[in-house]
């Protein structure tokens, strides 16, 4: 993850990650046959195992909807920031186009199934009662977009703001913006009883 968040996928070389692995480059071809396969198998290891916590939140029966949803921002929020991850983030957004099959991998492993824990959230916040039934799927896909580009930004751009706002701030308006465009409003409630 350091390489390909560091030298960028065309960049980075199975020797370099040999010998940052410590092992030799041979060692690392008995496991990956190519840079692709070590790609995939990164994010599948580091990216992909995190949405059992998003699974975990859809089975805690005890949370409503509205808390998974902020527990599901605060927590893909704490593995985006960490730096190795932003840069990859910051990879796949800039130079993965230029390699068609990862970003059919990308998209399916992550994009979709980010999408999936997202969407489960807000369906049965609509079941339940607490979040107003949407005219499209766009909070869906805004969610993980404000995420990732918020840590994007945090990480990359935010040195050198003068107006750059703290974490929590950023992620407390997060969630205040996904909420607000969410939950049911009060003239809403009056109106649908």
């Amino acid at each position: 993850m350091k390489v390909f968040g560091e030298m960028g996928f065309a960049g980075t070389r199975l020797e370099e990650v040999a010998q940052r692995a410590g092992v030799s480059k041979g060692t690392v071809y008995l496991y990956f046959d190519s840079k692709e396969s070590l790609f995939q198998e990164m994010v599948r290891a580091k990216v992909v195992s995190n949405f059992a916590q998003g699974d975990a939140l859809l089975r805690n029966e005890q949370l409503s909807a509205r808390e998974m949803l902020v527990r599901f921002i605060r927590s893909t929020w704490e593995i985006l920031r960490q730096p190795e991850r932003a840069r990859l983030a910051l990879l796949v957004n800039s130079e993965l186009r230029n390699f068609p099959e990862l970003v059919r991998f990308y998209v399916d492993e992550v994009i979709l199934r980010s999408r999936r824990i997202v969407r489960a959230i807000l369906d049965l916040g609509v079941q339940r009662g607490e979040f107003r039934p949407l005219r499209h799927d766009y909070a869906v896909r805004g969610v993980t977009s404000l995420l990732v580009h918020g840590t994007i930004y945090q990480q990359f751009f935010g040195p050198y703001d003068s107006e750059a706002l703290p974490d929590d701030e950023v992620v407390n308006g997060i969630i205040e913006l996904v909420l607000e465009g969410v939950l049911v409003r009060d003239d809403q409630a009056g109106r649908d009883s």
